[in-house]
């Protein structure tokens, strides 16, 4: 592990962290959290790697910024919703400082939304064209960097009023507004938790692969695969 700083300014990266699989940029005031940051990225690296069956070739390059503004344009979207955590940038990780968390979220949803955007990463290297729902529910699931209230609230409401969206509905493509309006990161969680608990990683696997091949895959239409989501969710979550 080794520090180095690389060039003067207050709130962009200036200091850089080297760890076995990731090199973290971070700023002044984002010393403290560095360890944290760079611990929970390593203690996930095999996990995510050995359940998606995918390894990273190069060490993944991470990027905190404590000015959110700053965040957004390094994502190239600077009327972004405050609720932003992170996102992708041209070859590695940009996230919000853990020390500065958007509204809604803490330290630790922070800090695992660097987990989340490295698993879109390995996704990717899998197939980098699948529905928003099959991505942002496996980041999710794989980082767990929402709260487990949030998400079991927005479904046991979902259920009780009858407005529990299709795959369809959560298809939003590039709208990632949208997704967020429609309750998709804690939909999406559950319906990837559903396909590991019901199929495994390798049903998981294969459907990142070939994310229309339903009935080769799980031996059911959409349709069916939607409704057997529904069950589980009104079984483990409408309680």
């Amino acid at each position: 592990m080794n520090f180095t700083k690389i060039l003067e300014e207050n709130t962009n990266p200036i200091y850089k962290k080297e760890t076995e699989h990731f090199i973290i940029s971070y700023s002044e005031m984002d010393k403290s959290c560095i360890e944290k940051v760079s611990d929970v990225l390593e203690d996930n690296y095999n996990k995510v790697t050995n359940n998606l069956n995918q390894q990273l070739k190069e060490k993944l390059n991470i990027e905190i910024h404590s000015d959110r503004k700053k965040m957004h344009r390094a994502l190239g979207i600077e009327n972004a919703g405050d609720w932003i955590r992170g996102g992708l940038g041209k070859g590695k990780v940009i996230i919000a400082s853990p020390l500065n968390p958007p509204p809604g979220s803490d330290f630790n949803n922070v800090v695992n939304t660097a987990v989340h955007e490295f698993v879109h990463i390995v996704v990717k290297k899998i197939n980098d064209s699948i529905p928003r729902w099959l991505d942002e529910g496996i980041a999710s699931y794989e980082a767990k960097d929402n709260n487990m209230s949030w998400i079991r609230n927005t479904v046991r409401e979902g259920i009780k009023n009858n407005i529990v969206p299709s795959f369809r509905d959560l298809d939003t493509g590039a709208d990632f507004q949208k997704f967020f309006e429609k309750g998709g990161y804690q939909y999406s969680y559950t319906i990837v938790e559903a396909i590991v608990n019901i199929f495994g990683y390798e049903k998981l696997y294969d459907f990142i692969k070939s994310p229309r091949n339903f009935e080769e895959i799980f031996g059911m239409t959409e349709i069916e695969l939607q409704n057997k989501w529904n069950e589980y969710i009104r079984k483990y979550y409408y309680i």
